[in-house]
């Protein structure tokens, strides 16, 4: 029998959604195999590092974005040969749960570990400068960005990444061509289904031939999706339209909803947390939305135009960039810019098309292929690997040294050829002056 341990971070709710969705796919395309899914931090970390995933990311990114940008970016271009320095403060959190989870992987023993974040990526390559990690190691990334620290992670197996376009970045971070899987991310497949637009509106209670879009803003700790629903209603004055507003958790924003008022012509389907999104997705002409990376590969699935606002956290703004890049998404800084985006995309059925085209030639059935991949492998053999030899509580030290010691490999590497370099490229120019013949 197979065995599957996933790993994933509860840093938001995407990560945790993919592993699910994963565990499903699997289950369903071989039913006899065993699959663990653990919360790397949770499980094995300490509460400092579990508050700073989950509730110190969101208070950032709705509360200090700017400082987030900052960080972000200043972490994104660190030179790589610093993955196993204090410079990548990723590292912390990861080598906080080594010892858990070397355990977790001996007691277990898993064919395969499948990842949705790079925390458990960085962890188990740090774990293999020590110790023997004989199962595959296949981690995915979830957003159109390499974001910062997934340097870190090279020591897995297999990098699923968005597609070709991220091949010569992630060669730069330290992968090898052999480790990128350029086939996309893993979200639900119901997103790709062909649903007849009439049919899902007739489903939800909604006009068959009323133009209507679709507004979702993620979880509940961002504050800003209310607003937008207002600014866009205030926009739609005079016309006939429907609007499909998905709160998520947010109760709040769905509570202050309920007491609105609408204009004759405008009607508003408000909805909580709900299991069937590709059902609201295929109803909808075109959406606003925030840019997760699964979120925004759900409506390519679904061919859906996007529009956006810019006061998103900074991956976000990369995925919104590369889609826009793409012709599949418009973005807005203001009330007057949403109103032009959304009066153009309902008068200009052409550009829908367009948009919707666009987007159609990027549909990829990711969780199925990567699924298979996953199958794919044979059992792992732990023979050789004696647990009675191993102390767990010495675990986190001896990794903790191993990785000081290839950090200091690795710079002094990059030194040594960033100082060859230099000499070859004024070699080169003394002898395009003549110097050398």
């Amino acid at each position: 029998m197979k065995k599957i341990l996933i790993l994933t971070v509860t840093a938001g709710n995407g990560h945790n959604a993919c592993a699910n969705g994963m565990r499903d796919k699997l289950k369903q395309m071989d039913p006899s195999v065993d699959i663990k899914v653990v919360d790397l931090l949770k499980s094995f970390s300490n509460p400092m590092s579990i508050w700073f995933a989950d509730s110190g990311y969101n208070f950032a990114v709705s509360r200090a974005l700017p400082i987030y940008h900052y960080f972000f970016n200043k972490y994104k271009n660190i030179p790589p040969e610093y993955r196993y320095s204090r410079k990548c403060v990723a590292q912390g959190a990861s080598l906080s749960t080594v010892d858990g989870l070397l355990k977790e992987i001996y007691d277990y023993k898993p064919d395969v570990i499948y990842c949705t974040h790079f925390y458990p990526a960085i962890a188990i390559s740090d774990l293999r400068l020590k110790y023997n990690i004989p199962c595959k190691v296949i981690v995915s990334n979830l957003d159109y960005v390499n974001s910062p620290f997934w340097e870190a992670a090279n020591g897995v197996d297999y990098f699923a990444i968005p597609n070709e376009d991220f091949i010569d970045e992630c060669i730069y971070k330290g992968y090898k061509l052999n480790q990128l899987l350029p086939i996309g991310l893993p979200v639900d497949e119901r997103t790709l289904e062909i649903v007849d637009k009439k049919e899902a509106r007739r489903k939800l209670g909604l006009d068959e031939n009323t133009p209507t879009i679709m507004v979702m803003f993620g979880g509940g700790f961002w504050s800003g999706g209310f607003k937008i629903f207002e600014d866009l209603i205030s926009s739609l004055k005079g016309r006939k339209v429907q609007v499909i507003m998905i709160n998520g958790k947010n109760e709040k924003g769905y509570k202050a909803i309920e007491k609105m008022k609408f204009e004759d012509g405008i009607k508003v389907l408000n909805v909580g947390f709900t299991k069937d999104i590709p059902l609201y997705l295929s109803a909808a002409d075109f959406i606003l939305n925030k840019f997760g990376g699964t979120s925004v590969t759900e409506m390519i699935n679904k061919s859906l135009p996007v529009i956006v606002t810019e006061k998103i956290p900074t991956q976000e703004r990369y995925n919104l960039n590369y889609m826009k890049d793409k012709g599949v998404a418009l973005s807005f800084k203001n009330k007057k810019e949403l109103k032009k985006h959304v009066d153009m995309l309902l008068d200009d059925p052409q550009m829908v098309e367009e948009m919707s085209m666009n987007a159609r030639k990027m549909r990829k059935n990711t969780i199925k292929e990567l699924a298979e991949f996953i199958l794919s492998f044979p059992n792992a053999d732990y023979s050789t690997i004696n647990e009675d030899e191993i102390n767990y509580k010495k675990v986190k030290r001896a990794v903790k040294t191993s990785v000081r010691k290839e950090s200091t490999v690795e710079i002094k590497k990059a030194r040594v050829l960033k100082r060859d370099t230099k000499k070859a490229k004024q070699t080169k120019k003394y002898r395009q002056v003549g110097g050398l013949r």
